[in-house]
C-alpha cells in the first residue's frame, strides 16, 4: 500500500513540475508587470496554497525582464521573515535592477499586515540608496491578490 501512495505523490509533483514550468514559460524573455495575468497566474500557482509563509523575489533586469525568482525567507502559519540586506545582496549579485516582491498569506486572506507594510518600507530605502527599483509587493492569497502599488502603499 505504501508504495501506491509513494507513486501518487510522485505523479502529483511532477504534475507540479510541469504546471510551474508552463506558468513560467510566459515570463521569460518579456517584461515583467505586477498587474499582468500570467505574473499573477504564476505567483498564485506556487503560493497561493501554500499551508506556510515564504518571501520571494523576483529580480528583474533593466528592460523588467526575469532574471530570477528566489525564495528569501521560510516563516511559519502566519508570519515570515525576509532581510533587506541579503535581499540587496542577492540582486547585486546578479545586477538587477528592480524587484517584485512577493509573499503569501496561508489564512486566505491577502490584506497586508502592518508588519508587512513595515518591511516593505525597509526594503524599499535601502532599494534606493542602490539604484534598484521595487516595482511592487504582492500578497498572494486563495481569496486574492493584494498590490501594495495598486493599494497605496508604495
Amino acid at each position: 500500500m505504501l508504495d501506491g501512495s509513494i507513486e501518487v505523490e510522485q505523479t502529483f509533483l511532477s504534475f507540479r513540475r510541469a504546471m510551474t514550468q508552463m506558468l513560467r514559460a510566459p515570463l521569460m524573455q518579456r517584461p515583467i508587470l505586477s498587474s499582468d495575468q500570467f505574473v499573477l497566474d504564476y505567483l498564485r500557482a506556487q503560493m497561493a496554497y501554500d499551508p506556510i509563509e515564504r518571501f520571494r523575489v523576483l529580480f528583474l533586469n533593466a528592460g523588467n525582464e526575469l532574471i530570477a525568482d528566489e525564495v528569501m525567507g521560510v516563516g511559519t502559519v502566519s508570519a515570515v521573515q525576509a532581510w533587506p540586506r541579503e535581499i540587496l545582496k542577492r540582486c547585486l549579485d546578479l545586477e538587477a535592477t528592480a524587484l517584485l516582491l512577493v509573499h503569501n498569506h496561508p489564512s486566505g486572506c491577502s490584506k497586508p499586515s502592518p508588519a508587512d507594510r513595515d518591511l516593505t518600507e525597509r526594503i524599499v530605502k535601502a532599494a534606493s540608496s542602490l539604484s534598484v527599483i521595487v516595482h511592487d509587493h504582492l500578497v498572494v492569497a486563495r481569496k486574492g491578490t493584494t498590490s501594495f502599488r495598486m493599494a497605496g502603499y508604495l
